[in-house]
């Protein structure tokens, strides 16, 4: 069966959905198409860790809203093989011919090729978190292989419904790639006294079933478990662009509208490469905010625009009673000043590089102070650093 389709969204993500909800939102009644893997109508990916995993909040409740008259323009629990000239191959047998595509097919968890790997859980997907979930409910032990956003959220939230938590970190401190050693020290001191236990500079070498899952680490210990999650990133999904000829390289190459190497092909969210701005370095963003901004603006561009990609990347996260935001770059500055106190639990580390700020991490600070210093990142703006520190100072321009 062959259908024709003015726009076609491939990925039912948070920046394929956005995406969607461009285009609707853009031209009513637009005739767009979406085709997902994923065997759920669209649904967002934070809670999954959080809210949903503890059970303060009911499943419905995760799955987004649809602009109306487009849930018959979604396909769900099918791939798309390969794209050739302007025509989608599904692996139904089906076929989408388009004017403008978007590839959002995000990522998946990277598995560990170990021994034993095939027993434990990852947590991308809806699916994955029901498994989790239901397991927790019989679990008195868990361990958990990597201490990056997804491990060290769903540490929290275990921790929080009664499990004991023990976590493997390959790096010598926890995040590792995203916060320094002062700044790590003190989300571990935190999770400590709520009773996680870390052992970090350590890999798993392999997994065994002995009534719980036994991990063997690279020191020699092992470490038995009723529940074992992997946390350790994700992999973009490129294999689509790959077999259609489209460059990729750590995920999927695009230009600063969002363009891939083939004509009238667009990619956004966790999948695509993109010239950053600020740093002026390509990279791969695998937050939320930039994922809902790509997904719009590759919409928008598809549809005739021409908007340059022109975002200050922030992200953010939600652990036990903190509230964590970060933007800009956090590694390889020059000098940093702290304002507030780590102590009291609410500060914001502000890394500075040739005199100027290139980036902070935030936790329970108030809105205005991070949008002003998202200015700042932004317009390169030069601020002296004991204003940076006092909390006194208005940092709005």
């Amino acid at each position: 069966m062959k259908t024709s389709v003015q726009y076609l969204v491939i990925g039912s993500g948070v920046s394929g959905y956005h995406a969607l909800d461009e285009f609707a939102s853009s031209r009513p009644k637009v005739d767009v198409m979406m085709v997902t893997g994923d065997r759920s109508l669209p649904y967002d990916r934070p809670p999954l860790s959080k809210e949903y995993m503890r059970g303060e909040i009911e499943r419905d409740s995760i799955f987004f809203s649809l602009p109306e008259g487009y849930r018959d323009r979604i396909i769900t629990g099918v791939n798309v093989e390969e794209i050739r000239g302007n025509v989608a191959y599904l692996d139904n047998g089906s076929e989408i011919e388009f004017q403008r595509a978007l590839i959002a097919t995000g990522g998946r968890p990277r598995k560990l090729n170990i021994p034993g790997g095939d027993r434990v859980n990852y947590l991308r997907t809806l699916e994955d978190a029901d498994r989790i979930r239901e397991k927790a409910k019989t679990s008195k032990s868990a361990l958990i292989v990597g201490a990056g956003f997804i491990g060290m959220e769903v540490g929290a939230s275990l921790t929080k419904l009664g499990v004991q938590v023990q976590m493997v970190e390959v790096k010598p401190y926890i995040w590792s790639t995203f916060v320094d050693e002062k700044v790590s020290r003190f989300f571990q001191e935190y999770f400590e006294r709520r009773g996680v236990r870390f052992i970090l500079n350590e890999s798993v070498s392999g997994f065994e079933e002995r009534g719980k899952l036994r991990a063997m680490l690279s020191g020699g210990r092992e470490i038995e478990a009723d529940l074992v999650l992997v946390a350790t990133g994700i992999q973009p999904n490129v294999e689509l662009a790959e077999r259609s000829g489209i460059s990729v390289n750590n995920g999927v190459l695009v230009d600063r509208f969002l363009r891939t190497s083939k004509e009238n092909i667009y990619a956004s969210g966790d999948v695509a490469n993109i010239e950053d701005p600020v740093s002026g370095k390509r990279r791969r963003i695998e937050h939320w905010n930039n994922a809902e901004y790509t997904g719009r603006l590759a919409a928008r561009n598809m549809m005739g625009k021409e908007e340059e990609y022109d975002f200050l990347s922030t992200v953010w996260s939600d652990i036990f009673d903190l509230h964590i935001e970060s933007a800009g770059e956090t590694t390889g500055y020059d000098e940093y000043v702290i304002r507030g106190t780590m102590e009291n639990g609410s500060f914001n580390v502000i890394y500075l590089k040739a005199g100027l700020v290139n980036g902070y991490v935030a936790v329970n600070r108030p809105g205005d102070e991070l949008e002003a210093l998202n200015s700042i990142i932004r317009e390169r703006k030069e601020v002296n650093p004991s204003k940076l520190k006092d909390e006194n100072s208005d940092l709005k321009p």
